[in-house]
């Protein structure tokens, strides 16, 4: 029996109850036939009446009153959708007639062959129900009406559906039909509810009460707990997966707002502004005319309705105490010290957290003791992959600080940077400068400079040295000439990169972000409002976004002030570029010779990624002669790259 109907006696045998039922029906219809070959419209003699189906339903009410069952499952129907006597009737009647045989076969003397169901004429014979209490049953998904239109309306048939033959039987468990779509959440209290929900939930008249914010952001946790507090469990409905026929749709809808009063719950449809196409949006506004309890929904941006006042709340990103409860949530047996990483490192959202921990509770085998940090960032790092990975690819980088040539001070911006993201739970949240900088608690940096000169080897060790992982966007999955798509990739990849925080490198930025012009036609208004809406989601970003660019001055100049940092990458001048052929030759590579690194940094003007060519492009050769690296082969190499570069050098290796 459900959870929810702890105020009703269980049943010592639901079948009793069916069966006093089928006895009464089969009565019923016992009469009816003597009435109809009495009256000449059924053929056959006359019948000697055995049992009077009054006296019948006397003995059954009595019989429920002294039993231990306080109500049948079709009186608690009735209570809970406000039926009355006529169709409580109707559907015992057609539930009886499809469980027993004998009154099936009874049913099909005033039928036929082709039409064994009761008309609606015959039935009106038997009990006095008006067209609007059956059209009731039907809306209620109770019942079936033929749709048959070359049929006058009163000789349609009419019979029971499965849900009708469910409850008949006392099976109060979610309609079978639903299942997959919706899900049964009992009551419950966990979650901080907004002073305004907490009154929505039984205001009058009953509005819909909207929680919005990304994925993951614990919008259903604090609509459950609003309805919590007042007793009620909640109906989650799957928006995007409801149907897109529209019968089917209808019957869907109906059927969610019938269960939602069967078991006394508030309906939840998550993600209601599911994609432009899809019919559900509409049909939910239209099904809620008629329904009179609230009614619950999460969104990712406010949302209006025609039909009831709207309550909206938005879900802002946990503060260390809810992240760190998240945690413990699952992880509740490791070491605090590891979770405290986790919460100072992770600004994640709850649905984040709760499948991150998951995922490395899952790693481990369920062995929390084995859990730790490089543990728990695979599990973000699992969760973050399922949802950003069709938009962006992760990057994984192998090479080291000692690795990276730059000026001092470019390289302290760099450590500036490092700490901004370190550091920024006590600062924002703990030293309270959260509340002075207002919206964005984002990381935005610029990188621009010539190509070569570091800018993406710079994102990479940022991320390394931070532990998140870095994912570089891909602009050709991004970008789409159709209006409005590159807007919802660009909400979809920001939502992720927020909910896993990981880093996200976009290079060759000046693609996306490039200065607004002037509108002279439709397609220069449509590419502005492209980089309006990216200057609103990285203010309003909480993660950490690096851009690259060869063209700094291609960039919005209002998106510039937007930028945490802006660290220009210079060519590297003789020195650096003795470094970086130093640092570009491992220690295990075979070298011949003296090898004069200051030499090629003098004459070759290089930045360090075709210093890097070049220096594998030595190995290659080198390798080819089977002998070790030799002055002769980088000097080759060089030059290649050089002039590659379209410059010339005029002297030659020694």
């Amino acid at each position: 029996m459900c959870a929810f109907m702890n105020d009703i006696t269980p049943y010592a045998s639901a079948a009793e109850v069916v069966a006093d039922k089928v006895r009464w029906t089969i009565a019923t219809l016992d009469r009816l036939v003597q009435q109809g070959r009495k009256e000449g419209w059924l053929d056959g003699a006359p019948i000697a009446m055995t049992v009077d189906p009054d006296a019948v339903a006397r003995t059954n009410a009595a019989r429920l009153a002294m039993s231990s069952w306080s109500v049948s499952p079709m009186q608690w129907l009735a209570a809970r959708l406000g039926l009355g006597a006529e169709q409580l009737d109707t559907l015992w009647l057609l539930a009886c007639i499809e469980l027993s045989p004998a009154a099936t076969r009874l049913a099909q003397v005033f039928g036929s062959v082709q039409l064994p169901d009761l008309t609606l004429q015959i039935l009106q014979q038997v009990i006095p129900i008006t067209h609007e209490q059956l059209e009731s049953l039907h809306e209620l998904g109770l019942i079936e009406l033929s749709n048959d239109a070359r049929v006058p309306h009163h000789r349609r048939a009419v019979r029971t559906n499965d849900r009708g033959l469910e409850l008949a039987r006392g099976e109060l468990e979610l309609d079978r039909e639903l299942r997959g779509v919706v899900s049964v959440h009992p009551p419950t209290t966990r979650g901080v509810v907004p002073a305004s929900f907490v009154a929505g939930v039984t205001a009058t008249p009953a509005p819909l009460l909207i929680a919005i914010g990304p994925d993951g952001s614990g919008r259903a946790t604090v609509l459950a707990a609003a309805a919590g507090g007042a007793g009620h469990g909640t109906l989650h409905v799957r928006t995007r997966d409801l149907a897109r026929d529209p019968h089917q749709l209808k019957r869907q809808l109906r059927a969610i707002l019938r269960e939602a009063c069967l078991l006394d719950v508030i309906p939840l449809f998550e993600d209601i502004d599911v994609e432009p196409e899809h019919p559900a949006r509409i049909a939910i506004e239209s099904e809620l005319r008629t329904f009179a309890g609230a009614v619950m929904a999460s969104a990712h941006e406010s949302i209006r309705s025609s039909t009831r006042p709207v309550v909206c709340h938005l879900v802002a990103m946990p503060d260390l105490d809810s992240r760190r409860a998240c945690w413990n949530l699952v992880l509740a047996e490791v070491p605090d010290q590891v979770v405290e990483m986790a919460v100072n490192q992770y600004a994640l959202r709850p649905g984040a957290i709760i499948a991150s921990a998951r995922n490395a509770l899952a790693a481990t085998g369920g062995d929390m003791s084995a859990i730790t940090g490089s543990v728990i960032q695979a599990g973000v790092r699992a969760h973050l992959g399922d949802q950003i990975g069709s938009l962006a690819t992760r990057v994984d980088w192998r090479q080291t600080w000692n690795d990276l040539v730059l000026p001092s001070d470019q390289f302290e911006q760099i450590i500036e940077l490092v700490a901004r993201v370190r550091h920024r739970a006590q600062v924002l949240e703990t030293w309270g400068f959260a509340d002075k900088v207002g919206k964005g608690h984002g990381v935005a940096a610029l990188f621009s400079g010539p190509p070569g000169t570091g800018k993406t080897m710079v994102a990479g060790l940022i991320a390394q040295e931070l532990g998140l992982d870095l994912y570089q966007v891909d602009l050709s999955k991004i970008v789409s000439k159709f209006i409005g798509e590159t807007e919802k990739n660009l909400a979809t990849l920001f939502d992720a990169a927020e909910s896993g925080q990981a880093i996200i490198l976009f290079d060759e930025a000046d693609a996306l972000f490039a200065k607004r012009s002037e509108v002279k036609s439709s397609n220069d208004r449509y590419a502005n409002l492209e980089v309006n809406y990216l200057l609103q989601r990285v203010e309003a970003f909480t993660g950490i976004s690096l851009l690259t660019t060869n063209h700094d001055s291609a960039i919005d100049d209002a998106f510039r002030r937007r930028l945490a940092l802006h660290v220009r990458f210079p060519v590297p001048d003789e020195a650096q570029r003795e470094q970086l052929w130093r640092a570009m030759l491992p220690s295990k590579a075979e070298v011949a010779g003296d090898i004069e690194l200051g030499r090629l940094g003098q004459e070759f003007e290089m930045s360090g990624g075709y210093i890097k060519n070049a220096v594998l492009r030595a190995a290659y050769l080198a390798a080819d002669e089977g002998s070790a690296i030799s002055m002769v082969h980088l000097w080759r190499s060089a030059r290649a790259e050089y002039e590659a570069m379209g410059k010339v050098a005029y002297q030659r290796a020694a």
